[in-house]
C-alpha cells in the first residue's frame, strides 16, 4: 500500500469502506426484513378487515357469504363467517388456508370483526392471513438484494473513481506548480476554487511563496547593494592608497637627498618647510580617510540645527585661504535651519567651503544661500572647470593634486546620501553650484 501511488491508494481506501458499509446495510436487511415484514402485513389484514366488515354491515346472510368466498379466492387474505363452537376460545382453520404444517416459522394472523344482519340478528367475520412469513420475506429478500447490491457496489466504485480523481487532481495540480515555483517562475500560482481545506492548503503554499519571492528580491537588492558598498571601498582604499604613498614617497626622496646633500637638497633649512607641507597634507587625508569610516555610524542623533551657526565657525577657518586668493565670500544665510546630524553638518559644510575655495580662482567669488528650500554653495571656477560631471562624485586621484577630485564631495554624498537628503551638483558658465534639500 505504501509503495502505491495516491489515485489508486485513495480508490482502494474509498471502496473499500463505502463497499464495507454496503455489506452491512444489506445483511441487516436481510436478516430485520422479516420481522419487518409480518408486521406490514398484520397491518394489511387489520385494515382489510376493517374496510370489508364495514360494507358487509346491514347485508343478509348469503350475500355474505357469497362475497367472502369471491374475496378468499382473490386474495391471500381468507374472510368467513365464523362458525358456531362450544368454546368460544377455538379457533377452526378451514380446509382452503394454504399453509405449510412442516415449517417453523409458520405465522396465522386472525382478526374477527362482529357485524349485523339485515334481520339485525350478529354474527362474527374471520380474516386469516397464513404463511410462512420468515421464507416468504427471505426469498422476497432474495430476489432484490443481489442487484441492490451489485448497483450499489457499481455506485460505489463510480463514487470511488469520481473521488479518487479529484484528490488526484488536485494533489497533481499543486505537484506540476511547485515544480515551476522551485524554478522560480515569479508569475506562477495555484488556482484558489473553493473554501475546503484543500483550498486553504493552496492559498497558503501561494502566500509562502510570495513571501519566498519577495524574501529573494531583499536578497538581491540587498547583494547589489553589498556588492556596490564593496567597490564603492575598492575604489575609496584604491585612492587613498595613492594620496597616501605620493606625499610618502615625495616626503622620503627630499629627506633622503637633504641627508645626503644632493643637489638643490643642499639647503636643507629651505626644504624643511617643504616638508612640513607634505606632513600637513597627510595628516588632512588620515583625517578625511577616518571621516569616511565615520560616516557609517552617523545614525539616529538628527536634530533641528541653525545652518549659519556651523557654517560662521567654518567660514573663519578658511578665512586666511580665501583672504589670500581675494576671494569674495557672500553668506546669504539667516536663520534657516536642517533636520541633520550635528558632526555630519560639520563635516558637509567643511568639505563643501574647502572644495569652493581651492578651485575658485583668484579673485573669484563664493555665494552661499537659499533658493526654493535648496541650500547652495558655488564658486567660480575660472580655469578648473570640471570636464565630466557624472563622475564628480567618485573617488578619483592623481599625481597631479590640481586634477584630482580627492575625498571631499565623496564624503559629502555619501553622508547625504545616509541621511537620505536630496542633492544635485550643477555648472554653468562662470560657477560650479552644489545643492542640498533643506525641506522635503
Amino acid at each position: 500500500m505504501k509503495k502505491l501511488k495516491i489515485f489508486p491508494k485513495m480508490f482502494i481506501q474509498i471502496f473499500s469502506v463505502l463497499g464495507i458499509i454496503i455489506i452491512l446495510v444489506h445483511s441487516l436487511v436481510f436478516f430485520i426484513f422479516p420481522k419487518t415484514y409480518l408486521e406490514t402485513r398484520k397491518e394489511e389484514v387489520y385494515n382489510k378487515a376493517n374496510e370489508i366488515s364495514s360494507i358487509m354491515n346491514g347485508k343478509e346472510i348469503k350475500y355474505i357469504e357469497q362475497t367472502l368466498e369471491l374475496y378468499s379466492k382473490s386474495s391471500e387474505i381468507k374472510a368467513f363467517i365464523k362458525e358456531r363452537n362450544n368454546n368460544n376460545n377455538e379457533i377452526k382453520i378451514k380446509d382452503n388456508i394454504d399453509t405449510n404444517l412442516e415449517s417453523n416459522s409458520n405465522s396465522l394472523i386472525i382478526e374477527e370483526r362482529e357485524i349485523k344482519l339485515n334481520d339485525g340478528k350478529k354474527t362474527y367475520l374471520q380474516f386469516v392471513s397464513t404463511a410462512d412469513m420468515q421464507k416468504d420475506a427471505k426469498d422476497l429478500s432474495l430476489k432484490f438484494l443481489p442487484y441492490s447490491l451489485l448497483i450499489s457496489i457499481l455506485f460505489s466504485a463510480i463514487i470511488s473513481l469520481i473521488y479518487a480523481k479529484l484528490i488526484k487532481n488536485n494533489i497533481q495540480e499543486i505537484k506540476i506548480v511547485t515544480d515551476k515555483m522551485m524554478k522560480l517562475d515569479k508569475k506562477i500560482r495555484l488556482e484558489v476554487s473553493s473554501n475546503d481545506e484543500v483550498g486553504e492548503l493552496k492559498q497558503q503554499i501561494n502566500d509562502l511563496y510570495s513571501t519566498l519571492l519577495r524574501t529573494i528580491d531583499d536578497l538581491e537588492f540587498k547583494n547589489k547593494e553589498i556588492l556596490k558598498l564593496e567597490k564603492l571601498k575598492y575604489d575609496f582604499f584604491k585612492g587613498a592608497s595613492h594620496e597616501l604613498k605620493t606625499p610618502l614617497a615625495s616626503l622620503k626622496i627630499i629627506l633622503e637627498n637633504m641627508k645626503y646633500n644632493i643637489g638643490k637638497y643642499k639647503e636643507r633649512d629651505i626644504y624643511i618647510n617643504e616638508c612640513i607641507e607634505i606632513v600637513d597634507s597627510l595628516t588632512k587625508n588620515i583625517s578625511q580617510i577616518l571621516s569616511v569610516h565615520s560616516i557609517e555610524n552617523l545614525n539616529n542623533d538628527e536634530e533641528y540645527l541653525k545652518i549659519n551657526d556651523t557654517l560662521e565657525d567654518i567660514l573663519k577657518k578658511y578665512e586666511i585661504l580665501a583672504n589670500q586668493k581675494k576671494i569674495t565670500v557672500n553668506n546669504y544665510i539667516l536663520d534657516e535651519n536642517v533636520y541633520i546630524g550635528k558632526t555630519a553638518l560639520k563635516i558637509i559644510l567643511s568639505n563643501l567651503i574647502s572644495n569652493a575655495v581651492k578651485y575658485t580662482d583668484v579673485n573669484g567669488v563664493i555665494n552661499i544661500g537659499m533658493v526654493n528650500d535648496w541650500l547652495y554653495i558655488e564658486n567660480s571656477y575660472g580655469n578648473n572647470k570640471i570636464s565630466n560631471m557624472d563622475e564628480i562624485f567618485d573617488v578619483k586621484f592623481d599625481l597631479n593634486k590640481e586634477n584630482s577630485n580627492g575625498l571631499g564631495l565623496y564624503i559629502v554624498s555619501n553622508i547625504l546620501n545616509n541621511y537620505n537628503i536630496e542633492y544635485k551638483a550643477l555648472q554653468d558658465e562662470e560657477f560650479f553650484i552644489f545643492k542640498i534639500k533643506i525641506f522635503s
